[in-house]
């Protein structure tokens, strides 16, 4: 009889365990693990983050200006290159030529609305923009990091005086800069992998060809389709 008491009440024992450590267990994983820590440790994942984020914007912004500028001028070249078929008699048949001088006026049109499109995009600005966004959040977190570092053992009314003050410098500078896009917050975490356990290497996959279409897939169609097009109303 005793030993099924002692048995029930260890066993009584054992499931209040358990249900403490499942109460004790962190409900959210992986990069949000920080919304469970102190408001200093959350601020510091938010400027690190944010930070990394807009240099990624930079460079992708950087990135876009250099092929949208090359595509342009290349598109423009094939209208010149194209003209001269005409001019030098390089294509005999008549109803060829007709096709040609219709599909360089119509490129041309299209050149003009792309370039007028690409120039009202300012690139170069807004990644400049990015850069100094990253910048100053560095500058910040470079703060924050020292705060942590030298003041250990900082009172509870200095900790919050401190997070307070930063986080009002930390939104003074997300309002003079126009948000990221979801791709770079995306390429930032592939960037640093190892502190994202929940991306995994399909995802990784798919944040890679993402990024390399936004950054080289319509201006690579720019540069490959138009001479195909020349080259097939030549030859057919």
């Amino acid at each position: 009889m005793q030993n099924c008491i002692l048995a029930r009440k260890l066993s009584i024992n054992h499931k209040a365990k358990i249900d403490m450590d499942i109460e004790k267990k962190s409900i959210f994983v992986g990069s949000k693990a920080y919304l469970e820590k102190s408001f200093l440790e959350e601020l510091s994942y938010k400027i690190w983050s944010t930070k990394g984020t807009r240099f990624r914007a930079s460079i992708r912004l950087t990135t876009i200006s250099k092929m949208s500028n090359i595509s342009i001028s290349i598109l423009s070249a094939y209208l010149i290159i194209a003209g001269l078929l005409a001019v030098y008699n390089i294509e005999n048949d008549d109803n060829n030529l007709k096709y040609i001088n219709y599909y360089v006026t119509a490129l041309s049109i299209l050149q003009l609305v792309i370039a007028q499109f690409e120039n009202s995009q300012d690139y170069k600005l807004k990644a400049k923009n990015f850069h100094d966004c990253s910048l100053e959040l560095s500058k910040l977190y470079n703060k924050l990091r020292t705060f942590k570092t030298l003041n250990s053992t900082a009172s509870e009314y200095s900790v919050l005086s401190f997070c307070q003050k930063l986080s009002e410098e930390y939104q003074e500078i997300l309002n003079r800069y126009e948000n990221h896009d979801d791709i770079d917050y995306d390429n930032f975490k592939v960037e640093k992998f190892d502190h994202f356990s929940e991306l995994t290497k399909k995802d990784v996959k798919n944040i890679k060809y993402r990024y390399l279409w936004i950054c080289y897939g319509a201006y690579s169609l720019i540069i490959i389709i138009p001479p195909l097009i020349i080259l097939g109303i030549i030859v057919f």
